[in-house]
Parts: structure tokens; sequence; C-alpha cells
């Protein structure tokens, strides 16, 4: 019969929980705002492609303007956040 466990006997005490990390923290946020900006001009772009391609009855010209909306909220935004956020050096 195997032994049991630290955690398998009766009376011990469960690992404690990690605590999650403070909700105001504003590098999290900084994070899911940039992230979040990633993700929507992604599915700019194929919204756009779609359009462009006729599978989307929007038009091809509103197909081009989200491609190109897609595109610099995907490649530009993020970084010009990440560079207005910069933490100054000590």
């Amino acid at each position: 019969m195997p032994e049991p466990q630290a955690d398998d006997r009766p009376g011990s005490t469960p690992p404690p929980a990690s605590d999650p990390p403070p909700s105001g923290d504003p590098a999290r946020a900084r994070f899911y705002f940039i992230a979040g900006h990633r993700v929507v001009g992604a599915a700019l772009v194929i919204l756009g492609m779609l359009a462009m391609q006729g599978v989307l009855d929007w038009g091809e010209g509103v197909g081009k303007v989200l491609a190109i909306v897609g595109l610099i909220d995907f490649f530009v935004i993020p970084p010009v956040f990440a560079r207005m956020w910069r933490s100054l050096p000590k």
C-alpha cells in the first residue's frame, strides 16, 4: 500500500492559495488595452478582406477602409501607447 502524501493525511492543511494581483494594477490594464487593440485590429482586417472579396455585402470601398484601419490599429497604435506609457529610467 502506498504511503499517503502530506496533503492526503487527515488534519493536514491545504497549501495557501495565491492571492490574485490587485485589480487596480495599471500595468495589467495597459497590457489588456494594447492586446485588445491588436485583436480588434486583426478582426477589422479580416472583415475588410471578406468585404473586398464580396463575402459580405458591405462594398469593396468599405472593405478597404476597414482593412486599412485594422492594419493601423494592429501595427501602429500598440507601439504608440507602449512608448507613451514607458517608465522613466531611474
